[in-house]
């Protein structure tokens, strides 16, 4: 049997994938099982998110919670390495559809309204 190294394809979410059309906080442990982030050794994460529709994120630290805030946009108002002034990056942003995003997230809250499918990696 030939070798197959999985990490790339791990790291560009064909761990699956989520839908989310609701208030709801949804984090990446409960969409994904351990078997699953334990066969690769990492904590998974969000890796991608593609707006279906017109999207915001809930304007609380449950909005978009990034793996690292310093490293990726989140609602955390930490600011990150490119956009250091400390503001909320996504709180009232309309992310719109057809739009994706690449990062590491560990958790999203959409706000009243939008939807996205989350690509699950590590």
């Amino acid at each position: 049997m030939a070798y197959q190294d999985n990490s790339t394809s791990y790291s560009f979410g064909q761990m699956g994938s989520i839908y989310v059309d609701g208030t709801a906080t949804i984090t990446s442990n409960e969409v994904t099982s351990a078997a699953i982030a334990g066969a690769v050794g990492e904590k998974a994460v969000f890796v991608a998110i593609t707006f279906i529709t017109d999207t915001t994120f809930d304007s609380g630290t449950a909005g978009l919670v990034a793996e690292t805030s310093t490293l990726y946009p989140d609602s955390t108002g930490t600011g990150t390495a490119i956009e250091d002034t400390g503001g909320n990056v996504v709180d009232g942003v309309v992310f719109p559809a057809g739009v994706t995003i690449y990062g590491r997230w560990t958790g999203l809250k959409l706000s009243s309204t939008g939807s996205v499918i989350a690509y699950i990696g590590y």
